[in-house]
């Protein structure tokens, strides 16, 4: 299991998530907003009729590339 750190917050009106993620880590972002982790997915459109699967995102780049 990722060891990423999420928080979640009301930020200038709005509900703001920021992921803090190594390299090399994958999260999966729902798209179905049925996820009782949102926006984190937790494979519940499994369990619905539709197609539509998560958000796959895979940190693979250099941390001197993210601190530029």
């Amino acid at each position: 299991m990722p060891k990423h750190k999420f928080i979640t917050k009301k930020q200038s009106g709005h509900i703001r998530t920021t992921v803090t993620m190594r390299r090399g880590e994958a999260i999966a972002l729902c798209r179905c907003w049925e996820s009782e982790k949102f926006p984190l997915c937790n494979g519940y459109h499994k369990n619905i009729d539709d197609d539509r699967g998560p958000v796959v995102i895979l940190t693979d780049c250099d941390t001197d590339f993210l601190e530029k």
